[in-house]
């Protein structure tokens, strides 16, 4: 007997046994709920999957329990394979999603189980990361299903392993360029605010006195109370530029009204902050600030 038929024989021992292929994955920067979810929408499937093609049917949601779908993969038209799927159980908050085919593959292998089990990594330190185990079973009712069984671990392994954690990247929302902006100034604006109530406290009011203003403590009340809203302005904007979109811009823009008005200030009440460019300095950074806003605003648009 050739090493051929050798193989072939056994294979045929072996139809009637169920194979199982197990196969696991960590994906990090996303939480359990999100990539259960993920999974479950069909549409994504021939992303993650090398042999899928296409998909047909309602997916482009998560399924529920009943749902049906049709995925078609090998090498269409060549070689086109059909699997009706059902969606036996699902269930997000627990990670779990089966999907069952009776028929299977005509000819091939039937009793097809894909059966998905998803938590969060419990070893994972710091970015939310999760686990995603897949049992693939089968009942073979032909060789080349028993065959098939490397080719179908790889594609199991190459799917969790390299093409989930892609299609999940590329399918991220990115971060516009007007939110980096706002977050920078933000930061800028919240160090700047430190600085300054540092200077006031032990610094000698050294910034006060360069725009031609007395030391904090000679300040009238009134303007101590200024110059602690000028302190705070910094960290608010801060604060606000992790919030994001207006709430982010409401605060870039009171911390810009309250250096100017504090500038325009100084300049009327005291006579050695007339002589100083301390207003124009002020203006001329707010200046830029609404600038860079404006360029970054249409740099997302495009």
């Amino acid at each position: 007997m050739t090493v051929a038929r050798r193989i072939v024989f056994l294979s045929c021992l072996v139809v009637a046994d169920s194979i199982t292929i197990k196969t696991r994955g960590r994906i990090p920067g996303i939480a359990p709920r999100d990539l259960h979810n993920f999974l479950a929408t069909p549409a994504n499937w021939p992303t993650i999957v090398a042999s899928s093609w296409e998909v047909q049917g309602m997916v482009d949601k998560p399924v529920r329990p009943g749902s049906v779908v049709d995925e078609i993969f090998g090498l269409p038209p060549i070689l086109p394979l059909r699997v009706q799927w059902a969606c036996e159980r699902t269930d997000a908050n627990a990670g779990t999603l089966s999907m069952v085919s009776k028929e299977g593959l005509s000819g091939i292998a039937v009793d097809t189980r894909m059966d998905f089990a998803v938590c969060a990594d419990g070893e994972a330190t710091g970015a939310e990361c999760s686990i995603v185990e897949l049992d693939m079973s089968y009942s073979p009712v032909s060789p080349l299903a028993v065959l098939a069984t490397p080719v179908l671990y790889l594609d199991n392994a190459l799917a969790l392993k390299v093409l989930l954690p892609r299609a999940l990247a590329a399918a991220a929302p990115q971060r516009a360029p007007l939110d980096d902006f706002r977050r920078l100034m933000g930061t800028l604006y919240g160090f700047a605010g430190l600085a300054h109530a540092f200077d006031l406290a032990v610094g000698g009011s050294q910034l006060l006195q360069a725009a031609g203003c007395p030391p904090f403590l000679e300040l009238p009340v009134a303007g101590q109370m200024l110059a602690v809203v000028w302190c705070l302005a910094g960290p608010a904007a801060a604060a606000a530029s992790w919030v994001g979109a207006s709430v982010a811009d409401a605060g870039l823009v009171a911390y810009g009204v309250v250096e100017v008005s504090c500038a325009v200030l100084a300049t009327a009440i005291y006579a050695d902050s007339a002589d100083s460019p301390v207003l124009l300095n002020a203006a001329l950074v707010q200046a830029a600030v609404a600038a860079s806003w404006l360029y970054s605003s249409q740099k997302a648009g495009n």
